[in-house]
């Protein structure tokens, strides 16, 4: 785990570095804590789906204008906006370049034979 500032960051970043560590977490299935503020939900929303889509879609043909908008997203250097990829890995306490690096795997490996489902909801049987 990256080195952390404090206890709350420290457990922010660990819902987000247990999903970039098995890549087997989807956006509905994060948790939320309660002590988040609705911009912080919405922050962990927008970095965890372009992660998802990276992960899941990097191959896909028909995904490939999303995949280069997430990529240039993920490697941009900009600070200015709020949703900026540089300044949701400072609320949460990632390393930058350590999610860069996640991303770079992803991007080498093949392409999943079964895409994950990455619904928001949960479907009854």
């Amino acid at each position: 785990m990256n080195p952390l500032v404090n206890q709350s960051e420290k457990t922010d970043a660990s819902v987000i570095e247990h999903f970039l560590a098995s890549g087997e977490m989807l956006p509905s299935q994060l948790p939320s804590p309660s002590n988040w503020t609705p911009e912080k939900k919405l922050a962990a929303a927008v970095l965890t789906s372009a992660l998802v889509e990276l992960r899941d879609r990097h191959a896909d043909a028909a995904y490939q204008r999303r995949i280069r908008e997430d990529l240039d997203w993920v490697f941009s250097e900009e600070v200015h906006w709020p949703y900026s990829f540089i300044r949701l890995c400072q609320l949460f306490g990632l390393e930058p370049e350590y999610v860069r690096n996640v991303v770079n795997r992803w991007m080498r490996s093949p392409a999943p034979r079964v895409y994950r489902q990455c619904s928001a909801h949960r479907h009854a049987a």
